[in-house]
């Protein structure tokens, strides 16, 4: 995409990249062209001021998960699409208290219009992540956004106890094996 005022006759290597800072507006990006992968890398700095001032990463985290975990894989419905914004998701027992996040993030949205609201749920997961101290996660750009939700039952819940009556271990893993397996 370029600049509408640069005349087409100006071959492409002769302007020059478009430099987006963090603190450009969402009209500054879109005039430069700018699509999600580099609104994604400015998006970042104003995540990481909001983790800071709001102290929301667990909320963040919890907000991508929720979004995310709705994926089947045997039809390919559900997943990390922005769907979590919608009334009906968010009034759902499993996601209360994720309203104040997609709140949190509505002038990011607005300043960052490249980037749906399934990249940036999901990059406010991962820079929550990172910022806790966690691994670097990689990061993708090009969800689409949808306003379809996932069918009751979706989301993962952790199977019943053991047959012992006891909770499974911390550490173990049979949770999400179960999960995954159905």
């Amino acid at each position: 995409s370029t600049h509408p005022l640069i005349h087409p006759s100006t071959p492409p290597r002769e302007r020059p990249p478009p430099q987006p800072s963090p603190t450009m507006s969402a009209a500054a990006l879109a005039l430069l062209g700018v699509g999600p992968e580099a609104a994604e890398r400015a998006a970042r700095a104003d995540l990481r001021a909001l983790l800071a001032t709001e102290r929301c990463g667990p909320l963040f985290i919890r907000l991508a998960f929720n979004d995310a975990g709705t994926f089947d894989a045997r039809d390919g419905t559900g997943g990390a699409n922005g769907s979590i914004r919608t009334r009906k998701e968010l009034s759902h027992a499993a996601n209360a208290g994720l309203e104040r996040a997609v709140h949190l993030l509505a002038p990011l949205k607005a300043k960052f219009p490249a980037l749906s609201c399934a990249d940036l749920f999901q990059l406010a997961g991962v820079v929550a992540v990172e910022g806790a101290g966690g691994p670097p996660l990689g990061f993708v750009p090009g969800r689409r956004d949808s306003w379809a939700y996932a069918p009751e039952g979706s989301l993962f819940s952790p199977p019943p106890p053991p047959p012992s009556g006891r909770p499974w271990p911390a550490s173990s893993t049979a949770g999400l094996r179960a999960w995954a397996a159905r």
